[in-house]
């Protein structure tokens, strides 16, 4: 399989569903079957959602945010179908995401799921570094802040967690209010444990914005990453389990299951079977919760 592909292309799919479109009042064919498809992934049916998206580029071939969502569909089908499935479909994704930049030049979206795909997959296959770094110069001269963001994702997939972690402080520096690089400059905390860090900086966006729902729950991740404070954590991620994430948060089976497992770590294995039997119940494909719940 292409090097980082599951991680880069969930990224992208979580990019790809916030910017996706919603219908007009009166949608043509083409804008209802690229709604459909955007709301089958969002689902997690990435091979109808494909069927739909294909429909959608024979109708309308010049559509861009199709080709960005067929781009995720093909990728995410990729990342978890095994090294043939990868191996096949590794080639549309590109195509479709290329697609989506030429007819777009200017869409930050569009270039930095490029970029991912680029930074994940070898020359050979079609990526490379050097087409990932001319990606991120691309989206810096359309927007600082962004560009900083997009070398960090370089520096993450060369292993380079210390580059990473300052790109993105700068990045949040400049913009203290964007969640999404805060979350992301946690997640390299943790990442290089660093957790004492991580926890203050969780503690901090969750002060600062008391509805920053994705920090509540990377605060209690961190809880369990680090087996330490872990009613802390218990707290943060029952105030996560009482709302509903947004397309780019977290799922409520795995703030379950993840509270299953600080259960464990408190050695209230009731609580913790409560916990992954209500991950199933949401989502019974969960195949750690499954693992989780048959250990006990």
């Amino acid at each position: 399989m292409p090097r980082g592909l599951p991680f880069v292309l969930w990224a992208t799919l979580l990019v790809s569903l916030a910017v996706a479109a919603a219908p007009s009042p009166t949608p043509s064919p083409a804008d209802a079957a690229r709604a459909q498809g955007a709301q089958l992934l969002a689902k997690g049916e990435f091979e109808a959602a494909a069927e739909s998206l294909e429909q959608a580029l024979e109708l309308a071939p010049d559509d861009a945010e199709a080709h960005h969502l067929l781009g995720a569909a093909y990728g995410i089908q990729a990342a978890n179908g095994g090294a043939f499935t990868g191996m096949r479909l590794v080639g549309r994704v590109k195509e479709h995401f290329e697609r989506a930049v030429a007819l777009v030049p200017d869409s930050i979206d569009y270039r930095r799921s490029l970029l991912q795909f680029y930074a994940a997959v070898p020359a050979i296959g079609g990526g490379g570094m050097a087409k990932a770094r001319l990606q991120a110069a691309e989206i810096a001269k359309r927007d600082a802040v962004e560009g900083e963001l997009a070398y960090a994702i370089i520096a993450a997939a060369d292993d380079d967690p210390e580059e990473a972690h300052r790109r993105l402080s700068l990045a949040y520096a400049q913009r203290p209010d964007d969640q999404r690089i805060g979350v992301q400059l946690g997640l390299v905390l943790q990442q290089q444990e660093r957790y004492d860090e991580a926890f203050v900086h969780f503690q901090a966006m969750t002060a600062r914005d008391a509805g920053a729902m994705s920090a509540w729950y990377q605060l209690g991740r961190t809880s369990v990453l680090a087996k330490q404070r872990l009613v802390e954590g218990e707290a943060a991620f029952k105030r996560y389990l009482a709302h509903q994430p947004k397309d780019s948060e977290p799922p409520l089976a795995a703030a379950h299951w993840r509270l299953g497992m600080l259960y464990e770590l408190m050695k209230d294995l009731g609580q913790a079977r409560t916990q992954y039997q209500a991950a199933l119940a949401l989502d019974p494909e969960h195949d750690e919760a499954k693992a989780a719940l048959k250990k006990l």
